[in-house]
């Protein structure tokens, strides 16, 4: 099983993560379907630029510091 994330075709944006084989299943109407790797953290909302993903929400490092202790 390959998850792979919907990908409107208009916004670049991230719209589902579904199970599909982008090489054999068909796109839904205006978007892309990107397989992803097992682990990957991708979401909805995240942005595709053709090659990665980009999380429109980081968690800085100070964030991440605070919220640990």
């Amino acid at each position: 099983m390959i998850r792979s994330a919907v990908v409107d075709q208009t916004t670049n944006t991230v719209v589902n993560i579904i199970i599909a084989d982008p090489s054999v299943d068909k796109n839904p109407d205006g978007c892309v379907l990107v397989s992803l790797p097992f682990d990957s953290p991708v979401n909805i909302n995240w942005i595709y630029d053709g090659l990665t993903f980009i999380n429109p929400n980081p968690v800085l490092l100070d964030e991440a510091e605070s919220s640990a202790l």
